[in-house]
């Protein structure tokens, strides 16, 4: 598996300008404290300066012990790193809503991401005992588990399902709420598109499979032209 070559050639993506009331601009300024708050809580940070990076990276203990398929295991109670959203640098929908332009756009990001991750954590000394990271997928369930799955794969993730509980079931209600708030702050055009109650998905990703996919090796090889012989 190799990442795929992403062209800077390409029109930046263009969602118009946000018509927003002072009822938007107060609904923001509420989440986007309440969001810092939370990030400052649980050491949430950047770890590049790039706009178009759309992730924030934490550590976090693994809840429960995972094996991935590259053999990698982790043991519950395990330092491992946490993927967030960057919401801010999350393009918005367009007033028509998302279209192939946005899920351009936002693909382009994420692998733009994944590969600045991929570089920091391979020059940062604090993140060399990280073995693997997790990130946490709210999405609508019109995507299915089976599309889930295959989308996750593509990019080098699993998903890793906890077993049903209580508790997992609060935390999702929890989730979803913070999502609906985020995304009503940043993204309001997506809401009416989205249900409140999200289907919840664990994604992992070990620390060589990252590399594999995103690094240094793996974007030189997609950018490589192919030799004719």
């Amino acid at each position: 598996m190799a990442s795929e070559a992403v062209s800077s050639t390409e029109p930046a993506y263009d969602p118009g300008p946000w018509k927003a009331d002072w009822r938007d601009e107060l609904w923001r300024a509420l989440v986007g404290s309440l969001d810092a708050s939370l990030r400052s809580y649980y050491d949430i940070r950047e770890f590049t300066e790039d706009p178009c990076c759309v992730l924030r990276i934490g550590l976090m203990l693994a809840q429960i012990p995972v094996t991935l398929s590259d053999g990698m295991q982790i043991a519950e109670g395990e330092l491992v790193g946490a993927l967030h959203l960057w919401n801010e640098h999350v393009p918005r929908y367009s007033g028509n809503g998302p279209n192939l332009a946005w899920a351009k756009e936002m693909r382009r990001r994420m692998l733009r991401s994944f590969a600045a991750l991929a570089s920091y954590v391979e020059h940062e000394s604090t993140w060399r005992p990280v073995r693997a990271f997790r990130g946490d997928s709210m999405l609508s369930s019109r995507i299915g588990s089976a599309q889930m799955r295959r989308l996750a794969l593509r990019h080098g993730f699993e998903i890793v399902e906890p077993a049903p509980s209580l508790s997992r079931d609060l935390h999702t209600l929890a989730d979803s709420a913070i999502v609906w708030g985020l995304t009503r702050a940043f993204n309001p055009a997506a809401l009416p598109r989205q249900r409140f109650l999200r289907d919840h998905h664990q994604l992992w990703i070990s620390r060589p499979t990252l590399h594999q996919v995103y690094g240094r090796d793996a974007r030189g090889a997609a950018a490589a032209p192919e030799q004719v012989a």
